[in-house]
Formats: C-alpha cells, sequence, structure tokens
C-alpha cells in the first residue's frame, strides 16, 4: 500500500464515521422514535456492558471453562 493510498484510506474512513454519527444532529428537531424502539433502547447499554463482561466470566484462553470450580463464577 502506498502512503497516498493509506491517506485516502483514513480519510474515508474519517468521512464516513463523521456523517453517520453527524446525521443525528442534522435534524433542527427531535425525530419521534416508536414507542418500542424507545423501551428497546433503554436496555442498550446494559446489554453492550454484558457482552464485555461474559465472555471474559465464562471464556478461559479462547475456549468455555470446564469446570464450576473456576473462581470467576462465583465471584460474578
Amino acid at each position: 500500500m502506498t502512503t497516498l493510498e493509506g491517506v485516502i484510506a483514513i480519510v474515508g474512513l474519517a468521512a464516513i464515521t463523521l456523517l453517520t454519527r453527524g446525521l443525528f444532529l442534522i435534524p433542527e428537531r427531535e425525530v419521534p422514535l416508536p414507542a418500542w424502539l424507545q423501551q428497546g433502547l433503554r436496555y442498550a447499554p446494559l446489554a453492550a456492558l454484558v457482552a464485555v463482561v461474559a465472555p471474559e466470566v465464562v471464556m478461559t484462553q479462547g475456549e468455555l471453562i470446564g469446570t464450576f470450580k473456576d473462581a470467576r463464577l462465583p465471584a460474578v
């Protein structure tokens, strides 16, 4: 990969990131969301936390733990 290609890739990724995150800031008024979506979004932070913590608790070196004697299970 040449330097020019690397710069183009970085600028392109930055533009895509800015565009996708900035779309929420463009509307002048709040965009109405359905009640079911608002209810679901209430649980998004908890789901993200579980997605990060759960593999650390039930896996060791990329494999599921094989015994209940692991100290992480009672600690949770």
